[in-house]
């Protein structure tokens, strides 16, 4: 075997070695997603009410808000893995594709518990904000959750 060809078996082990203790912690890390997601969210929220609402669909609410739902998306993955942990491949692989859909299927829940409570608010845009701010505070229980679920006491 020439050295070239063990070089390049050797980076490929070491690549595979890094992928597989990704998706071994991958509750963990979709766990930081999930808090990160949360964070650009509250941030989003923060520019929203600082601007009385000026700015909600331009600018850096909107960064905020695309920042937020990718990270959002990515980490609610690691919701799926982690509940079907123990099962076979394919109930994990549904699981996991099936997670974002009821992540965000749950804004709609969301939504219909803080919409009624705002309806007569002054604030023009608390009725449509509500939803995203107990989503904030709910995923980033769950983010916490997951990424503290991998650590050894």
């Amino acid at each position: 075997m020439s050295i070239s060809l063990l070089l390049v078996l050797t980076e490929q082990n070491q690549l595979f070695m890094q992928l597989n203790l990704l998706f071994s912690r991958w509750s963990q890390v979709a766990g930081a997603f999930l808090m990160g997601g949360t964070v650009a969210w509250a941030i989003k929220l923060a520019v929203i009410v600082s601007t009385n609402g000026r700015i909600i669909t331009s600018g850096a609410a909107a960064l905020f808000m695309t920042i937020g739902i990718v990270l959002l998306l990515i980490g609610s993955t690691g919701i799926g893995y982690h509940l079907s942990r123990n099962r076979n491949l394919w109930v994990r692989a549904i699981a996991v594709i099936l997670s974002p859909a009821l992540v965000f299927g749950s804004f709609i829940l969301i939504g219909m518990v803080t919409n009624p409570l705002l309806k007569d608010s002054s604030i023009w845009y608390a009725q449509q904000e509500a939803p995203i701010a107990v989503a904030v505070i709910v995923y980033m229980v769950v983010g916490y959750l997951l990424y503290r679920s991998g650590k050894r006491v």
